[in-house]
């Protein structure tokens, strides 16, 4: 797994697709000392981890993306995976 496509959805009706590339997955488990499998476990697994994957995403593409916790309240809902799949 070095890629994971995330769809985020703004509470202003805007919309985005965003992948987590090797450089935002390796940020992950070095901000959360856990390894990228914990998202294949639903007991370790949090929320969290899966807000803050796709915020990192966006704030990598998007540097003037507020910090974490103003931007987890401007938004709607973040999906994992494909959407196409």
């Amino acid at each position: 797994m070095m890629t994971i496509p995330m769809h985020v959805k703004n509470g202003d009706g805007s919309e985005a697709e965003v992948i987590a590339k090797a450089s935002d997955l390796i940020a992950f488990e070095r901000h959360f000392d856990k390894p990228m499998t914990v998202f294949g476990n639903p007991s370790d697994a949090r929320i969290e981890y899966i807000l803050w994957l796709a915020w990192h995403t966006t704030k990598r593409t998007e540097p003037s993306t507020p910090d974490f916790d103003d931007w987890v309240d401007a938004i709607d809902y973040v999906s994992v995976g494909d959407p196409g799949e």
